[in-house]
């Protein structure tokens, strides 16, 4: 499923109408600034849950001296909005760091920030609730890992995944970055189950089986304070990564593929076991238009199936996408086999996907041969192999 806390995906929007004056719900001053723009994006839990995009725009700010004052008109709706902000050279060689914040309903907001050049990094403070002032201070602890984290993961998803190896010295840093930066936070959250600050950690923990127990720890004040709604919607993520643990332990080389109706791009239903017991293999292609690795390999996925289509059904199920950016997307790449979509995540979880691409191939009466995450060279000498010795 799509993952909308890894960086800042969109397409910029130039929006002037939201630079200067200090009108805003929230206003940011940044000292040594290289430009007078701003990147901010900001989401919902219900965008997330409509599988929507961050919205992301550039903001332009007045040059006072030293400092650039920005005002930017976040929407005041009920919702509490999570918040990333960045130069706009962050694009190119700036600062490698943004700041991240949570801005509560009937909150304004002020961010005070220094660009330190040699460094590239932002020092920041905040003007905001007590809780979110004592969050941002907990929490400039642990990011000088952030970052180096950041940077490694960034690295890591460059390397093609026929070349991943998990002893690697980077996978092994990330790992060590990963692990204790959730020991920090969980161990804040342990000692102070009562306190908001507590919230804010656990709201932006990225492991789902600690964040189930340590959110059975929690206070009910302050699960059911202002960061309800995103602490209900990770407690709704961590439950789909715990099925889809279970489920890969079933959905294996042997075992029945799962059997599901999806529509078409033309809106017509398509049942997966339609296509048994008439003597073909099928492949099973997971995957999302917001997926590099997917996209580059589309091309050996059309090779292939100019290869095999005698032989073997493809069917891509499409995973986290709009409906539009899908249906875009099969055309514009010419995507000529079955071309489904899963709305919602029951399908995903239901195979048990961790990654994407995820490929399978099952045989002529339903059953799973393989099945492969990632682009791996594996699934198409397995093709080859099951094509030619028939």
């Amino acid at each position: 499923m799509k993952n909308h806390l890894t960086g800042l995906l969109c397409a910029v929007l130039l929006l002037t109408a939201c630079s200067g004056g200090g009108k805003g719900r929230l206003t940011v001053t940044v000292q040594g600034l290289p430009d007078d723009s701003l990147i901010c994006s900001w989401f919902t839990p219900a965008t997330i849950r409509e599988r929507g995009d961050m919205t992301t725009f550039l903001v332009g700010g007045t040059r006072n001296g030293g400092d650039v004052d920005f005002s930017i008109d976040i929407p005041d709706d009920g919702h509490l909005y999570k918040i990333f902000l960045a130069p706009q050279s962050f694009r190119g060689d700036g600062p490698r760091q943004n700041i991240e914040l949570f801005l509560l309903p009937g909150e304004g907001t002020h961010v005070r920030a220094v660009y330190e050049p040699k460094n590239r990094t932002i020092d920041y403070s905040l003007d905001g609730s007590p809780d979110q002032q004592r969050w941002m201070e907990q929490k400039k602890t642990v990011e000088p890992l952030q970052l180096r984290l950041d940077m490694l993961s960034t690295i890591a998803m460059m390397i093609s995944p026929e070349r991943r190896n998990p002893d690697d010295s980077i996978y092994k840093q990330i790992g060590q970055l990963t692990d204790s930066i959730l020991q920090f936070k969980a161990a804040y959250i342990g000692a102070h189950p009562a306190d908001p600050v507590s919230g804010f950690f656990l709201a932006t923990l990225n492991d789902g089986r600690t964040a189930d127990s340590l959110y059975r720890l929690l206070d009910e004040s302050v699960r059911q304070g202002p960061l309800k709604e995103w602490l209900d919607l990770q407690n709704e993520m961590t439950g789909r990564m715990l099925t889809a643990e279970e489920a890969r332990k079933t959905v294996v080389a042997g075992a029945a593929a799962p059997d599901f109706t999806l529509p078409d791009t033309e809106g017509k239903d398509f049942t997966l076991s339609s296509l048994y017991g008439k003597g073909k293999y099928t492949v099973l292609d997971f995957w999302g238009t917001w997926c590099g690795w997917c996209m580059k390999g589309m091309p050996a996925m059309k090779e292939a199936y100019g290869k095999y289509k005698a032989s073997v059904e493809f069917v891509g199920v499409d995973c986290g996408d709009t409906e539009e950016d899908w249906k875009q997307t099969v055309a514009s790449q010419g995507l000529p086999w079955i071309n489904v979509r899963a709305a919602e995540d029951d399908i995903p979880v239901r195979f048990g996907l961790e990654a994407y691409p995820t490929k399978m191939v099952i045989d002529p009466q339903g059953v799973i041969v393989a099945r492969y995450t990632g682009e791996d060279p594996a699934f198409y000498a397995t093709l080859d192999s099951l094509v030619n010795k028939r």
